[in-house]
């Protein structure tokens, strides 16, 4: 159980982020999330929770890239083994795009869950392969 925890304590520290592994993008990258009481989660072997991320790998974009996320009462969890759970989340893999990204997410108690082995939630994300 402590395991958990630390681990659940660890995404939400990065669950906000930007991560550009051997990649580049042609503009700029703004990544904004705003919002009251929220709630960010991963349990359970390789499982992931993203919230409010840029995440791309081995990928160009031309343009920017810009991610907004506004609400209130927000919740995002992934529990179960190699579960994802994404909230308003950029994620580019592998992939050229000549011209910008935008995800843009707004709203009132918004719930994200993936619960299950290899389950995946998606709310507000654009994911690119």
């Amino acid at each position: 159980m402590k395991k958990g925890i630390i681990l659940s304590a660890l995404f939400c520290m990065i669950s906000v982020s930007v991560a550009l592994a051997d990649s580049t993008v042609g503009g700029s990258v703004t990544n904004e999330i705003q919002g009251d009481n929220i709630t960010n989660s991963a349990t359970g072997t390789e499982s992931k929770a993203n919230l409010g991320a840029v995440i791309m790998e081995d990928s160009k974009v031309g343009g920017s890239v810009t991610n907004r996320v506004v609400g209130k009462t927000i919740t995002n969890t992934a529990t179960g083994t190699q579960s994802e759970a994404n909230l308003g989340v950029v994620k580019i893999q592998n992939s050229r795009v000549g011209g910008s990204v935008v995800s843009n997410i707004e709203g009132k108690n918004i719930t994200n869950m993936a619960i299950g082995t290899g389950s995946e939630a998606n709310i507000g994300t654009v994911k690119i392969k």
